[in-house]
């Protein structure tokens, strides 16, 4: 079970375990905003497992502050919802593999344009080639992902709606 934190303004910060968020809230840094259905307990106590919390003092997220969502490679299966960008198969974390655009062998870098979400069997049909190199297409070209669509996202994997969403957008600036 995953747990949302919120800062002090409710802006999204990131999510961490139960485990960790049950560390928050006992050392009385957070507070619980929502909670799962189900409890977890102590030889003395029984507490709710928390869904979300809420930071009791405001901590600067830089990604936020940036207004831009930090690359990682999970993010990049995230950006293309876990398709392949070749051949538009539905993958899983385990079979999803991360394709260089332009290969690292000539130049390409890892950023949000150069590298898309894509199958094993793509990936090495490409090999070490462009697209147009392998008489391969791209679905969509890459781009790094809006600020206010990633928030949605995780808003909505909280079940939160687009609650919070305008503070967040407000505390991430222009």
């Amino acid at each position: 079970m995953k747990t949302l934190v919120l800062n002090a303004g409710y802006e999204p910060v990131r999510v961490v375990s139960w485990q960790k968020a049950m560390i928050l809230l006992l050392t009385e840094k957070a507070e619980l905003v929502k909670a799962y259905d189900r409890f977890v307990r102590s030889a003395k106590q029984s507490f709710m497992l928390p869904q979300i919390i809420k930071l009791k003092r405001y901590i600067k997220s830089f990604a936020l502050a940036a207004g831009a969502v930090s690359y990682s490679r999970h993010n990049v299966f995230k950006r293309d919802k876990f398709h392949c960008q070749y051949c538009n198969k539905k993958l899983s974390e385990k079979t999803a593999t991360i394709d260089h655009i332009i290969p690292k062998s000539k130049g390409g870098q890892d950023t949000w344009d150069n590298t898309v979400c894509c199958c094993i069997a793509c990936n090495s049909r490409k090999g070490s080639r462009t697209p147009e190199e392998s008489h391969m297409t791209l679905v969509k070209h890459p781009r790094r992902p809006h600020l206010r669509a990633a928030l949605i996202e995780l808003l909505a994997e909280f079940e939160c709606d687009d609650w919070g969403l305008d503070e967040a957008m407000e505390a991430a600036g222009p």
